[in-house]
């Protein structure tokens, strides 16, 4: 019963979406189920330029460093092109992992403004005891994770990889001991927005559910459909091998290593590491014109076109998100690339726990 529906969306028709009651009622997992009954976002791209909400920050982590570490830490072979990506924890030792982090980063959160805010209402001696306490804990937590760190790189398998060469999602198993891996082009991308208990407030995103297995990828976050196009279509892109990667900061470690890539370079004479290269006011500048595409798309109705099956609006991005070095000035030599971290970033570097 799966082979028609293989034949129609993963053959070439990649165009056509089909949802099968008789597929989702033989999954074994509840959430699956009810996440294969949400609409499905259309296979064709629509906002195209994949200038997510994240590339100010992959901006930040390209130019102290921080992205090539990370890089280096997934891959041993620069011939296999991986990019990792967090999504909702897979197995217990993600959630605890994930639950570590938060707890840290709110010890740090208490162990500055808690103290101050003591002060002001003039218990001092509530003050010290809390940042005493607060740098304690602060302090073990620093220690467990500098005794534990090459341990849980080594071991413990919980971020999602989409692999480019190979075509597969490497999804970490329960064990967190190894990855699944399925091809790409045999997932489909469900609607998916959890809301805030408290308030309501919607969080939207995806899920990449595989057309017959219960191995999923989850993505929540934004508050705009805008936005979780851009993301999903980050991904498509990265997967995509007919096409050159998307002109984005978080793509420029992979472009010299991808030949469809390498010689639309060439051909249209871009800069080598363009983005390691451009000043940080051009990366605000393309941030800026995202900004105008997003008000262009107008989420809201999108939204309802997405959950009512209606042709989604695809936008035409300027030329600036194919070609952005030919308007970019001030383009430093390669001789003059550095990598590092401002003493505020080497600070709070300092203050948090790598995992």
């Amino acid at each position: 019963m799966y082979k028609p529906y293989l034949d129609d969306c993963y053959k070439g028709v990649r165009k056509k979406n089909i949802v099968s009651e008789r597929l989702i009622e033989e999954r074994n997992s509840y959430f699956c189920k009810e996440q294969g009954k949400m609409p499905i976002f259309p296979k064709e791209p629509c906002v195209i330029n994949a200038w997510s909400d994240f590339q100010l920050e992959s901006d930040r982590l390209n130019r102290n460093g921080e992205s090539i570490r990370f890089h280096n830490a997934i891959v041993t072979d620069n011939s296999q092109l991986k990019l990792a990506i967090g999504g909702t924890p897979t197995n217990w030792k993600s959630s605890l992992l994930l639950t570590w982090g938060l707890l840290h980063i709110s010890l740090i959160f208490i162990m500055f403004f808690f103290p101050i805010l003591s002060w002001l209402l003039g218990n001092l001696e509530l003050s010290f005891f809390v940042l005493k306490i607060s740098l304690l804990l602060w302090g073990a937590s620093k220690i467990l994770n500098y005794l534990t760190k090459e341990y849980i790189v080594s071991n413990i398998k919980f971020i999602t990889i989409f692999n480019r060469s190979s075509g597969d999602i490497e999804i970490p198993q329960k064990d967190s001991k190894s990855y699944s891996k399925l091809k790409y082009d045999e997932f489909n991308a469900h609607y998916r927005v959890v809301h805030n208990p408290n308030s309501g407030f919607p969080f939207r995103g995806f899920t990449l559910l595989h057309y017959k297995e219960d191995m999923l990828f989850d993505y929540t976050g934004p508050t705009h459909i805008y936005d979780v196009f851009c993301e999903l279509e980050l991904i498509e892109n990265f997967m995509d091998t007919t096409k050159p990667l998307a002109d984005i900061p978080q793509f420029e470690y992979y472009r010299e290593f991808d030949k469809t890539t390498a010689e639309f370079d060439k051909a249209n004479g871009r800069p080598k590491y363009f983005w390691y290269r451009v000043e940080r006011d051009f990366v605000k500048k393309m941030n800026k014109e995202a900004l105008k595409l997003h008000k262009e798309f107008d989420s809201d109705k999108q939204l309802d076109n997405l959950m009512s099956g209606k042709p989604i609006k695809k936008l035409t991005p300027p030329e600036i998100f194919k070609f952005p070095w030919k308007y970019a000035d001030n383009i430093k030599p390669e001789s003059e690339i550095k990598f590092g971290k401002t003493l505020w970033q080497k600070f709070t570097s300092f203050l948090m726990i790598d995992l």
